[in-house]
């Protein structure tokens, strides 16, 4: 990897990052449903221009129903979800929540797909829900509305495994660019009809909330995918998805910078095993070859 991919890699951790911090302050105001119609729609309109393209206005209009539904799974059901969670959990909690994703992905995808699993990355998966548990252990009690927020997180983390999935398998071939900008612009359609019920006070939200709202929308969605893009092509998926594992670190640092959000004990050694887990399920870290033959 070059220096400027390295540096490309941790920008855009550093800005996906951002985007929990940008919904955990302007949630309260916006609502769940309509901040995040808000960001899908300025999102969309963001890429329309490399909609418009020939080549990705004809890879559209051929998947249009498949990109219907992976808008609804890959935006607008886990954008709302996560916003939803941020209202009643930090920042920090919800980013490293959101880090289990290639957990999901991995096992939907063997279930589903009949995708390869190693006992190693089985060992991953477990290790990385034991630290789900670990991270959420003292939020929640016996009461079902504490569980909620922790459902929402996970519940997001799910649906983005599932869309993962479905681009694997009917949307092969088909352009990155495309099947964002697409499924932004169907999550858009899904969600505006949805936000009328859930307009916020339009006279109470301030100039800052504003700001960060298109910030979520302009620099943490339309942009964060162009670079995402870009890292595709130079050093492949595989090593794009590493930044995974670099966005809760620039998390904690932007809620604790912007919000003021105390980084507990408990947070980082949620995240080291959380993010050691999914590291085995993606296969980062693997089982050693041994050079002499084993009989066990």
């Amino acid at each position: 990897m070059k220096l400027s991919e390295a540096l490309l890699l941790i920008l855009l951790a550093a800005i996906w990052g951002s985007s929990f911090i940008f919904m955990r302050a302007t949630v309260t105001d916006f609502g769940p449903v309509f901040l995040i119609t808000l960001r899908v729609g300025v999102a969309s309109l963001c890429l329309l221009g490399f909609l418009l393209l020939s080549k990705n206005l004809v890879e559209f209009k051929r998947y249009w129903k498949t990109l219907f539904w992976i808008g609804l799974l890959n935006s607008a059901l886990p954008f709302v979800l996560l916003a939803y969670a941020s209202i009643f959990l930090n920042a920090g909690v919800v980013s490293i929540l959101n880090a289990i994703t290639p957990i999901f992905t991995a096992f939907i995808g063997y279930m589903w797909l009949k995708d390869k699993m190693t006992h190693l990355q089985f060992l991953g998966m477990f290790i990385g829900l034991l630290g789900v548990v670990f991270l959420v252990w003292d939020k929640i009690n016996w009461q079902i509305h504490s569980w909620l927020p922790v459902i929402a997180g996970v519940g997001a983390t799910l649906a983005y495994g599932i869309a993962a999935n479905s681009t694997k398998k009917y949307l092969k071939g088909v352009s990155a660019m495309t099947a964002t900008a697409g499924s932004l612009f169907f999550a858009t359609l899904f969600l505006l009809p949805l936000s009328f019920f859930f307009l916020p006070d339009f006279s109470a939200i301030s100039a800052l909330s504003w700001s960060y709202a298109i910030a979520l929308a302009v620099l943490c969605t339309a942009f964060a995918y162009v670079i995402f893009f870009r890292l595709i092509q130079s050093i492949g998926p595989a090593k794009a998805v590493s930044v995974t594992f670099l966005i809760p670190i620039f998390s904690f640092v932007w809620a604790y910078l912007l919000l003021g959000e105390v980084v507990t004990n408990r947070m980082w050694l949620a995240t080291t095993v959380i993010l050691f887990g999914t590291a085995l399920v993606a296969g980062v870290i693997k089982k050693p070859r041994s050079k002499s033959q084993s009989f066990f």
